[in-house]
């Protein structure tokens, strides 16, 4: 189902035909963490190459079916929510070749709220931030988990990247614990990952 378009914007489930664009607005979101784990995993293949494959497919977590998109007058993808329960993690990391690289950042990856719904990526386009896409994206990430049964919406977020951690306590995340990983050439963050929770309000005649 599509949202009708409000100031040039419209929301609608991902297709597969948007795996390129998700896999380009996931590179966005990891701030680096894809290239540093995909970038030449497979030969002359580059990360977001090889996250389109994946988007592609429906059986894994960043899976298209996993997805909401925004898009602009002509239907170009411009913001992205990636979201599906953690407890997919397990399974997924287990299908990884732990290389050296996925080792580096073994803490994001073993630090989780297990149980929850787990936004792994929201993203726009720099072109088109300051217009409410993020916060709309958000908002139905926050509808989904409660349709889909769970009480709260849980997320990474780097340390040093303070505009997002502001923005998700600013609409009701709580930081809960922060996953070490090391300055890397290949991924230039410090102060690690902050895992954060949202958890649903109780309903008025809750017990």
């Amino acid at each position: 189902m599509t949202v009708p378009a409000a100031n040039g914007i419209a929301y609608r489930a991902a297709r597969p035909s948007d795996a390129a664009e998700i896999a380009r607005l996931l590179c966005i979101a990891g701030g680096g963490l894809y290239e540093f784990l995909f970038d030449d995993l497979v030969p002359f293949m580059t990360a977001r190459e090889f996250l389109a494959v994946g988007v592609a497919r429906e059986d894994v977590p960043i899976s298209y079916r996993h997805c909401r998109v925004a898009t602009a007058e002509g239907g170009a993808v411009v913001g992205l929510a990636n979201v599906f329960p953690a407890n997919l993690l397990k399974e997924d990391t287990r299908r990884l070749s732990l290389t050296e690289r996925h080792a580096h950042v073994r803490a994001m990856a073993e630090l989780q709220d297990w149980g929850s719904m787990f936004l792994n990526s929201l993203a726009v386009d720099e072109a088109w931030r300051g217009r409410g896409i993020g916060e709309q994206l958000l908002d139905w990430a926050k509808a989904y988990a409660q349709e889909q049964g769970f009480d709260r919406l849980s997320l990474h977020v780097w340390a040093d990247n303070v505009r997002a951690v502001q923005f998700y306590r600013a609409r009701g995340f709580i930081e809960i614990g922060i996953a070490a990983v090391a300055p890397h050439p290949r991924l230039n963050h410090v102060g690690g990952s902050i895992l954060m929770r949202w958890t649903a309000p109780r309903p008025m005649n809750a017990a």
